[in-house]
């Protein structure tokens, strides 16, 4: 059976879409990396964090029924969770598999006929337990891995549909998560990434985030630790003294997304933190770890946000020691508290305009962060090769670009000067060992 898996979303999602690849082949499937008449199912593994989450799904899937009406139609992750009875509609032979059934996907589709037409949904209600993860033997992963610590979350920021679609807070078995790393270091994988939907809340077995950390230090193959997106408040202290310690694998650089600069809409939002405790932190950070690398997440055009508080969020990125902040239009959730707040409908050209300014703050924000790298000699893992070069990232999440380089770069880690800023990456050249 071939098998054609396509993924939204963020690198949990990734993480999950690797795990259905390796637990499909384990099964006898081939999978297959474009989609072609050959395919027997396309699995789209979904994301329904924001409304244009949603819209790249539909199309993802219409332009899969439009090219190939004849495949199998496999629909999972959280938009297929958040309204699995409207997408019945876009295909005659469709499956629909809640977060709770993605990875039975093999049993699913074992169960399935391919001869004729079907529409079902298999939706069950989300574990609250923690949970182990199988780890594959047969096939080498030879990229960053994006290693799955964590699921759900119990925060409930007023915005954000997650927790309804991905359940409670919960975490993987601390042993189960160590072999998977090992697993995946021993094929090839230089650098680990810990993934989930709130990491920082990881807890299994007496073990906590800088638990983890510990143990895949202890991991020879290993030569690097990142984590994903976190937010500030739930790191622990110990991990700040991991990431300040240069005989430690944890690389330096933390993505907290904060959000809003103004207190009046982080309350709205009902986070957890003042913008005055997550400037302090981060002007901690910066000190205890000459370096870091540290970029956050903005909204803009939450419910009721005035000027005022816009031109806080402006202020947070331009008077802190934030490089780079990713800017989000607000996106109405179904069942979220922000949804039946007052003032929704700011205007569109309005929140273009407010976008337009904090991606330019941020631009200039992370140019003069990458002017002051000029010159420097930074360990680089470089990615698969492309049109003007080998791409690559530093441990502070600086993207270097090598261009001429005449043997294979890929999955190695080189010593590079950084010798000229583009604003969005830089030019290196690699010095010897």
């Amino acid at each position: 059976m071939r098998i054609y898996i396509h993924t939204h979303g963020c690198r949990l999602n990734a993480a999950e879409s690797r795990t259905l690849v390796e637990t499909l082949e384990a099964a006898g499937c081939e999978i297959v990396y474009v989609m072609d008449q050959s395919v027997d199912i396309a699995i789209v593994n979904s994301c329904a964090v924001t409304n244009q989450a949603e819209s790249k799904c539909k199309q993802t899937i219409r332009q899969i029924v439009r090219t190939h009406p004849d495949v199998a139609l496999v629909i999972t992750g959280c938009f297929a969770e958040k309204n699995p009875q409207a997408i019945l509609n876009y295909h005659h032979r469709i499956l629909i598999l809640g977060n709770s059934e993605k990875h039975r996907v093999v049993n699913h589709i074992r169960a399935l006929d391919l001869q004729k037409n079907f529409s079902e949904i298999i939706q069950n209600s989300l574990e609250n337990s923690n949970f182990e993860i199988p780890c594959s033997l047969r096939h080498p992963y030879r990229k960053r891995y994006n290693l799955k610590i964590q699921e759900g979350c119990n925060f409930f920021c007023s915005y954000c549909i997650i927790p309804q679609l991905r359940g409670r807070a919960r975490s993987r078995n601390f042993k189960n998560l160590v072999e998977d790393a090992t697993i995946h270091a021993q094929k090839g994988a230089k650098e680990i990434v810990l993934t989930g939907v709130n990491i920082g809340t990881y807890e299994n077995d007496s073990k906590n985030l800088a638990d983890v950390i510990t143990a895949l230090n202890e991991i020879p193959e290993i030569q690097r630790i990142r984590l994903s997106s976190i937010e500030l408040q739930t790191i622990p202290e110990t991990v700040l003294e991991q990431m300040a310690d240069n005989n430690n694998k944890l690389v330096k650089y933390l993505h907290l997304p904060i959000q809003s600069g103004s207190d009046r809409i982080l309350q709205l939002m009902r986070r957890r933190y003042t913008i005055a405790e997550a400037k302090n932190y981060l002007e901690q950070v910066a000190k205890q770890i000459p370096g870091v690398g540290l970029g956050t997440d903005l909204i803009v055009g939450f419910p009721s946000e005035t000027e005022k508080d816009f031109t806080y969020s402006v202020d947070l990125i331009q008077n802190s020691p934030l490089q780079y902040a990713h800017v989000f239009s607000f996106s109405r959730r179904e069942k979220t508290i922000a949804n039946l707040m007052e003032n929704q409908f700011i205007d569109l050209k309005e929140i273009e305009r407010r976008s337009k300014i904090l991606r330019i703050s941020s631009k200039k924000k992370h140019g003069q962060f990458l002017e002051q790298q000029l010159d420097k000699i930074e360990a680089v893992l470089f990615e698969n090769e492309e049109k003007f070069g080998f791409p690559g990232l530093t441990e502070n999440y600086i993207r270097v670009l090598i261009n001429n380089y005449p043997t294979d770069l890929t999955n190695q880690i080189k010593k590079v000067r950084l010798i000229k800023n583009y604003t969005t990456h830089m030019l290196g050249e690699i010095v010897a060992d």
